[in-house]
């Protein structure tokens, strides 16, 4: 059974949910409940391809992705866990001048935080990437220090370290309703009603549904991607690091000693509650990833999944109170960003609720820059009697 009340309730149990509540507790909040109808990191977290990377071209998301690099870092230490953590590289492969060029700007902005991204030739591209095609290649992107992890262990992490500080998750529950009560919100479940004068929705796709709960509309659109894992074949030099055609939108990287790819096209979905593989997909993938990586004609796929990536228009993540509703934060739309962007998100949202403004200004990120939405009734802050 949910209990009838709690200081804070977090909708949703992946990455950013999950983090949000080891951070809160971390922080002293003891009384933290968080919901999902399903279980601990099994929807769009479990679906991610765990790219880990700081190739943004933004401040707040390359400060985010600084910071996540540095957790994911010291996770093990931390939080007691082995995630599988690499450092392979990204490699983004550029064959239009305009992309090029708009390549060069970002690189050059996130050389001024450090991030060791530079412009390498055809032929240093062909060096980290034996037998790529790269005949229509004009240069590529290279980041030595981005990577991957396994998104699975790092949710169940967070989990794990957010239970010992005294956080509750509560699987297999859905939120079936949520409705005012003053300055509380009644939040309605499969297995009853819990009151809290905090609500996170931090529930990934679902995060317009669960917002419309409340009358509000939020640009939170999921979108389907598949992903195709291949059995072992020879030919290729692992560890391949992430490569992304950005003429096509496909990527590649290993995974042990497969392949991991995607065709990299993102779809409409009829419903948020089955996201099954389209077979068709992979021909597509094929198709793509043959003329870049001629030798994948030989190879066979073993496994195939597709997980929804919550977009908004302009492809930003939005940390911020939801709009006109008092007691009700929104940690939603990260555009598949959200596992590799967990540790910073977490801290930070704690910040927030905790001392009434995070410690990195998070404006780029609110509702107002979406036209005629302003998050005018946000509290400095709703909890207390923890560590500030």
């Amino acid at each position: 059974m949910v209990p009838k009340s709690a200081e804070v309730v977090i909708v949703g149990a992946g990455a950013i949910g999950c983090s949000i509540a080891y951070h809160l507790t971390k922080r002293g909040q003891r009384d933290v409940v968080v919901l999902d109808r399903s279980t601990i990191g099994a929807g769009s977290t479990s679906k991610a391809a765990g790219g880990i990377r700081a190739q943004f071209a933004t401040d707040v998301e390359i400060r985010f992705s600084l910071e996540s690099i540095e957790f994911f870092m010291r996770f093990k230490d931390e939080m007691g866990a082995e995630i599988r953590y690499v450092q392979d590289g990204y490699l983004f492969v550029v064959t239009n001048p305009d992309t090029l060029a708009k390549y060069r700007r970002n690189v050059a902005f996130q050389n001024t935080y450090g991030v060791p991204s530079r412009i390498i030739s055809p032929d240093e591209v062909r060096e980290l990437a034996p037998g790529i095609e790269i005949g229509d290649v004009l240069a590529g992107v290279w980041c030595p220090t981005d990577g991957h992890a396994t998104p699975n262990d790092v949710c169940m992490a967070y989990a794990a370290r957010a239970r010992e500080h005294g956080a509750r998750f509560i699987e297999e529950t859905a939120v079936t309703g949520m409705r005012k009560q003053g300055a509380r919100t009644l939040v309605e479940t499969t297995d009853g009603t819990i009151d809290t004068p905090l609500v996170i929705n931090a529930s990934g796709p679902n995060a317009a549904p669960v917002a419309h709960m409340l009358g509000v509309e939020i640009p939170v659109r999921p979108m389907r991607r598949h992903i195709f894992v291949t059995e072992e074949f020879a030919g290729i030099r692992h560890p391949l690091p992430l490569v992304t055609d950005t003429g096509s939108g496909f990527y590649v990287r290993s995974e042990g000693r497969t392949l991991l790819m995607s065709p990299g096209d993102a779809e409409d979905v009829a419903s948020y509650d089955d996201v099954p593989v389209d077979w068709g997909a992979l021909e597509q993938t094929v198709e793509k990833g043959v003329r870049r990586f001629p030798i994948l004609e030989q190879a066979a796929v073993r496994n195939a999944w597709a997980g929804l990536r919550p977009l908004t228009p302009d492809q930003h993540a939005i940390l911020d109170w939801l709009p006109g509703v008092e007691g009700v934060f929104a940690a939603v739309g990260f555009c598949g960003h959200g596992f590799q962007h967990s540790p910073a998100a977490g801290r930070f949202v704690s910040e927030w609720l905790l001392d009434g403004a995070p410690s990195l200004d998070l404006a780029p990120l609110s509702f107002r820059r979406f036209e005629g939405m302003s998050a005018d009734v946000a509290p400095t802050s709703v909890l207390s009697g923890v560590d500030r």
